[in-house]
């Protein structure tokens, strides 16, 4: 596992988009990308979530510089 902190965007199965963060990843034994997200709905935010990896679906966004 690698712990991280990338922001990102995360497509919702209606369309809409919502900020988050990636805190980690990890390959499964099929080797398979998984993401450690939390999103920023609400002002608390929710809880960290296993998710595989679906760049269809999270759109890591630039943590430094353009």
């Amino acid at each position: 596992m690698e712990w991280v902190y990338q922001p990102v965007e995360l497509q919702h199965p209606d369309g809409g988009w919502e900020l988050g963060r990636i805190t980690a990843w990890w390959r499964d034994g099929a080797g398979e990308l998984w993401c450690r997200l939390r999103t920023m709905r609400g002002s608390g935010g929710s809880c960290p979530q296993w998710f595989p990896y679906d760049p269809d679906r999270i759109l890591v966004l630039p943590s430094a510089g353009i």
